[in-house]
């Protein structure tokens, strides 16, 4: 499986040492099936952890192994760290057309695994992962918090805009979505061609791996899953939403900015917290935001774990 990939291994070249694979942090692959799906996990510490498992999820033209960068740091200080393949991504096999409500049911069954063998769990989602990791733990209870770096709601124009390759497209071929032959959403097409991925990553070098990868940002995305993800409505209004909640944002975020995120996070009315990871990209390699966000989720799970709640609300 991954052993075999070489995006991955290029791209440990551009991490800190502290968030790069090695001996003493490298994930155990395994499978989980779910319906029509045979979900790809990479699992850090399975056995020997702390009690706390955070469940992370990739984006649009990401994977799971892609957010080693975020899972090393964290596994070495012997937290368990769950990052699936999402269906149409990495080695997770589907059968059929996945749609977004197949991306929240497949993080709803892995959520499910995971709460009986541990003593807290938080979600955490990068990109269009972050919504995503939202509507989750709208869906199943037991998760203690949720992490993100962007809050995307497609409802709104902006958002829509952003998430788009280009504004004419956003304008005129993304209110088009609904109207499309169920035929024709079975229809794959390079993801780059209907996204600004080229905004993925702000070094360019990482850019060329990145669009080069088949299990990634280089794959084919169906039809029917973009027009699923462009319709979809938040599980819960965030007025309504009774979890703490992190927001790291990049500083230098050229996809999706902050303000678009700020659209929906300043709704939310319960405990939250926005940081902003300077110096990164949506892709948040960066120094010192790398760091930073690993400071950040540490700093919420302690306050959630022992139950301080003292969270800044904004």
């Amino acid at each position: 499986m991954y052993a075999n990939d070489d995006t991955w291994k290029k791209l440990q070249a551009f991490l800190p040492e502290r968030n790069r694979i090695g001996s003493c942090c490298a994930p155990v692959e395994t499978f989980s099936s779910f319906g029509a799906a045979d979900i790809h996990l990479d699992v850090y510490n399975e056995q020997n952890n702390n009690g706390i498992t955070l469940v992370l999820f990739h984006g649009v033209g990401g994977n799971g192994r892609l957010l080693s960068f975020v899972a090393v740091p964290l596994a070495r200080l012997g937290y368990k760290i769950v990052c699936p393949d999402l269906p149409g991504y990495g080695y997770t096999e589907y059968e059929g057309v996945p749609t977004y409500t197949t991306w929240i049911d497949a993080g709803v069954h892995i959520v499910r695994r995971e709460l009986p063998r541990c003593k807290k769990l938080f979600v955490l989602g990068l990109s269009a992962g972050g919504m995503l990791a939202y509507n989750i733990a709208c869906s199943v209870r037991g998760v203690s918090g949720v992490i993100v770096t962007t809050l995307l709601d497609n409802r709104f124009k902006e958002v829509r805009e952003y998430s788009a390759k280009n504004k004419v497209q956003a304008r005129i071929a993304l209110p088009l979505l609904p109207f499309i032959p169920r035929f024709i959403r079975r229809l794959k097409i390079p993801v780059r061609t209907v996204t600004n991925m080229k905004a993925i990553v702000n070094d360019e070098r990482i850019l060329s791996l990145l669009l080069r990868d088949k299990r990634g940002a280089g794959s084919s995305v169906y039809l029917g899953f973009l027009c699923s993800m462009m319709e979809s409505v938040p599980a819960a209004e965030p007025e309504a939403f009774g979890l703490p909640l992190l927001l790291c944002h990049p500083e230098k975020d050229r996809w999706t900015p902050e303000r678009i995120s700020r659209l929906f996070f300043d709704r939310i009315r319960g405990a939250k917290e926005l940081r902003v990871l300077e110096n990164a990209g949506h892709f948040p390699i960066e120094q010192p935001g790398i760091g930073q966000l690993e400071e950040a989720v540490l700093s919420f799970i302690n306050k959630y774990y022992r139950g301080t709640h003292g969270i800044k609300k904004i």
